[in-house]
């Protein structure tokens, strides 16, 4: 496929937003955009961050190339709903944070109207959501991951590997729906629920003067969208069970050294701690090395 030259963006938030301002200094796509909410979609145009607005001043079936910036469901129903519109050989490109429902929901439907569905979710994101929180930069040095759903997909996947790099990524990971979920539920999804869950403590309301970086990494994530994140960790339930049980287990064995009084035992799990870490930072900077 020819490069993309009519990009679509789907939902302007936080990351459809950045996408959106993103293409548009980039590259030299026209880039058209459709928010729930009108007054966005008309400060995105007015800011000259999209030449029009789909459905009013632009059509969807003029887009090489849509990127999805809705929830998983939300975006289910919009392709399925606009499937006669698309333009016939057109890619579309979810950014959601989940994959197995969404590829096993549009990939048939899309193949058989003649278009290309590829699972994405960039690794990239802010604590604030919504329009005024997204920003060209977004994506830098970032991961990619694409899911490409079949050998019909071959002729197109290199062109879209090529288009995100162009925005700034650091580089593209390519999976399957199946090991995004699993692995996400350990990188992402239980990030937020640690997060989350230690924020609540009655400690909170009085560290001031008492925390720095430590608190502030752990907590950062707690500042979350509770409506996308439920929906997120509900689709992802049975990988994201798995990992906290995983979690809980590690914990009480800290907590029965502690109650136990067994420093031995309390050391040795540090240390095991902190040779994981180790060995994290070190395969890190060998696939850094390996771009």
């Amino acid at each position: 496929m020819s490069k993309f030259s009519n990009v679509a963006v789907v939902g302007l938030g936080l990351i459809g937003g950045s996408m959106a301002k993103t293409i548009k200094n980039r590259t030299n796509c026209k880039v058209t955009a459709v928010n729930r909410n009108r007054l966005v979609s008309v400060k995105a145009a007015e800011q000259g961050v999209i030449d029009g607005i789909v459905g009013e001043d632009a059509s969807l079936n003029e887009a090489d190339l849509v990127i999805l910036g809705l929830y998983p469901d939300t975006c289910i129903e919009y392709v399925l709903h606009h499937l006669p519109v698309f333009k016939k050989g057109a890619v579309i490109v979810d950014c959601c944070g989940t994959k197995q429902k969404i590829c096993k929901a549009l990939y048939e439907p899309c193949k058989e109207a003649g278009l290309y569905f590829i699972g994405g979710h960039p690794m990239a994101g802010i604590e604030k959501s919504g329009y005024d929180a997204s920003f060209d930069g977004m994506f830098d040095h970032a991961s990619m991951i694409l899911c490409k759903l079949g050998e019909d997909q071959d002729s197109v996947f290199e062109t879209v590997k090529e288009f995100f790099l162009k925005l700034g990524f650091g580089f593209i990971k390519e999976t399957t729906p199946e090991e995004h979920d699993r692995v996400i539920a350990y990188t992402s999804q239980m990030a937020h629920v640690v997060s989350n869950a230690y924020i609540k403590s009655d400690a909170c309301k009085i560290r001031y003067g008492f925390s720095a970086g430590s608190f502030k990494d752990m907590t950062r994530v707690a500042y979350l969208n509770e409506t996308m994140w439920t929906e997120l960790f509900m689709e992802n339930r049975e990988d994201l069970l798995a990992e906290m049980e995983e979690f809980i287990a590690n914990v009480q064995k800290y907590h029965e050294a502690l109650e136990q009084k067994d420093e031995e035992k309390l050391c040795k799990l540090l240390k095991e701690g902190r040779i994981c870490k180790e060995d994290d930072i070190r395969m890190e900077e060998e696939q850094q090395n390996k771009k």
